[in-house]
């Protein structure tokens, strides 16, 4: 699926659920609204989708079905007011299981149709995993956020997610040369594919030079945010780097932490509760909502419609 995507767009992924994304992506719009900024959040989790629920609104009277299906032309006008100021919800479709998995002329129709859309901000919340379309939406939007916990499971799967977003990547390179189906699991009595990017390089140098320096283009252009949630300790905190250094040794891929989101009780209340008032009468002063602050200013600077009026 081609890169189409505006400057604005972000993706927020991660290879497990229960790390904090949807917290984290609406955290993050909360801020943004804050900050004087229209932002739209689409809930990129097409088969579980609960972000409407996160926001106090029971049954969305619009979804990205109603796109999918082409009852409406535009994303526009599937957008829903939120309670957070300046935030405007796409809310996920769950009623049809063939939608769950949208084939590539969907994908592709509702990458273009968030070009046109009306917001200085795009935050995309993606399922967890590793399926198709949620590795796809991720490669789709310029900038890639990660979210992990310090848990040794999260930083696994963490690491698991961004080695499939660029084998995903590269695959499609690859795919019109002798060397397509290099990255699809075979059985077990046949030779492994390749674990590490050294591994693709040579194979792709190999048997299909021609495009080498693509494949190479392709690992230096992924470029990879990380926020580690429901830190308790500066041990916690070094989780990111433990995901740096295994990207930068096996898949030659740089991650910038962006920082840490303490935990925080009042995180986890709201969690159990999904009472969307909560969110936002956090004292912004204090605990996670304050570093999500401070995350959220950094992230101006990647945002050319936002820098000109962060001063």
């Amino acid at each position: 699926m081609k890169q189409d995507m505006p400057s604005f767009a972000w993706a927020v992924g991660g290879g497990k659920g229960g790390v904090g994304k949807s917290w984290i992506s609406l955290g993050l719009a909360y801020w943004f609204g804050r900050l004087g900024r229209d932002v739209v959040i689409m809930d990129g989790d097409l088969g579980g989708a609960n972000l409407h629920t996160m926001l106090g609104i029971r049954i969305p009277g619009r979804t990205l079905d109603d796109f999918l299906l082409r009852k409406v032309e535009t994303l526009d006008e599937i957008l829903i007011p939120t309670n957070l100021s300046r935030v405007k919800l796409i809310a996920g479709g769950s009623e049809l299981p063939s939608l769950a998995n949208p084939n590539y002329a969907q994908k592709t129709r509702v990458v273009r149709a968030m070009k046109s859309l009306p917001t200085d901000v795009m935050l995309v919340d993606l399922g967890a995993g590793i399926g198709l379309n949620t590795l796809d939406f991720f490669l789709a939007c310029p900038n890639k956020m990660v979210v992990i916990t310090p848990q040794p499971t999260s930083i696994q799967n963490a690491y698991g997610f961004i080695k499939a977003a660029l084998f995903r990547k590269i695959s499609r390179i690859i795919t019109p040369t002798p060397l397509k189906g290099l990255l699809d699991a075979r059985p077990n009595d046949e030779q492994p594919p390749p674990s590490s990017i050294e591994e693709i390089l040579e194979e792709v140098s190999i048997s299909a030079p021609e495009v080498l320096d693509e494949v190479r283009q392709a690992v230096d252009d992924l470029r990879i945010r990380l926020i580690v949630n429901m830190s308790a300790n500066s041990r916690d905190v070094k989780a990111g780097n433990v995901i740096q250094g295994v990207c930068r040794r096996f898949l030659s891929v740089e991650v910038e932490i962006l920082g840490s989101v303490p935990r925080d009780s009042r995180v986890e209340r709201w969690s159990a509760t999904m009472d969307p008032g909560s969110l936002v009468t956090q004292d912004p002063d204090n605990g996670a909502l304050k570093s999500l602050y401070e995350i959220a200013y950094a992230l101006l600077r990647d945002i050319p419609t936002l820098e000109k009026n962060a001063a």
